[in-house]
């Protein structure tokens, strides 16, 4: 394998949480593959401190982390490489890929799909989540409705408030569907985390609980272009 040397990143680097996400993430695919997940390989693309990837390990029979950069705190039972959108792996050899938060911010998003698309099996499962561009708060600047503008008047603005890290590449829920295109058929969850959280693994009131599983799930996914986050899966198609 060939492994991309690449400086340390300036941009995000999120530490906190990283269980609950890492739980979410399993329930997810744990209902799309209807069992679990102990003889599968997986690759997490975008390590971070390596929680999610050590927790991962203890549910599956090998996980293999990605990262542009290495940011990791936790060296936990899973194997390591350092690399960008190019995947230095043979095709069709995981069984899930997990893009977790992932896909805004490497150069050509494009490119990010159609290389998990070689190394995925043809049986294999994707795990994809990003911020919904349609929702007016930007949660890695944490400003509002500036990344509604162009590219890049976002990034001079970011530059001019002295707040700027990375370039970020947001999705509208219509943009993402159009990049999946012929390549995968999806299948949402995002409807489904809002509608049960605590299925989910996200703490919440039972009093709010109750109130938002009596909404028909359907509205959910009808609601799903306007959703903070949009969660779904991947399967290749025949």
């Amino acid at each position: 394998m060939t492994i991309v040397k690449k400086q340390p990143n300036k941009g995000f680097y999120v530490s906190n949480n990283r269980i609950s996400k890492a739980k979410k993430i399993i329930a997810v695919l744990k209902e799309e593959l209807n069992g679990n997940l102990n003889n599968s390989i997986i690759l997490d693309i975008g390590t971070g401190n390596g929680e999610i990837s050590t927790y991962l390990a203890h549910n599956a029979k090998q996980v293999i982390s990605v990262d542009i950069s290495n940011n990791r705190s936790i060296d936990g039972a899973y194997s390591f490489l350092l690399c960008d959108e190019n995947l230095p792996f043979k095709e069709d050899f995981f069984d899930i890929v997990i893009s977790n938060h992932v896909i805004e911010h490497v150069n050509n998003n494009k490119l990010h799909l159609n290389e998990i698309h070689r190394v995925l099996k043809l049986d294999g499962v994707v795990y994809l989540a990003t911020p919904n561009r349609l929702w007016p708060w930007e949660v890695h600047y944490r400003l509002p409705l500036i990344h509604y503008l162009p590219k890049k008047w976002f990034i001079k603005l970011l530059k001019g408030f002295n707040v700027y890290h990375e370039d970020l590449n947001l999705l509208f829920w219509s943009q993402l569907k159009k990049l999946i295109g012929n390549t995968f058929t999806f299948t949402i969850y995002c409807d489904h985390i809002a509608r049960e959280p605590c299925k989910y693994h996200i703490n919440m009131s039972q009093t709010m609980i109750k109130l938002l599983k009596l909404v028909p799930l359907k509205i959910y996914t009808l609601a799903t272009s306007i959703n903070p986050t949009i969660i779904i899966t991947l399967r290749k198609k025949n």
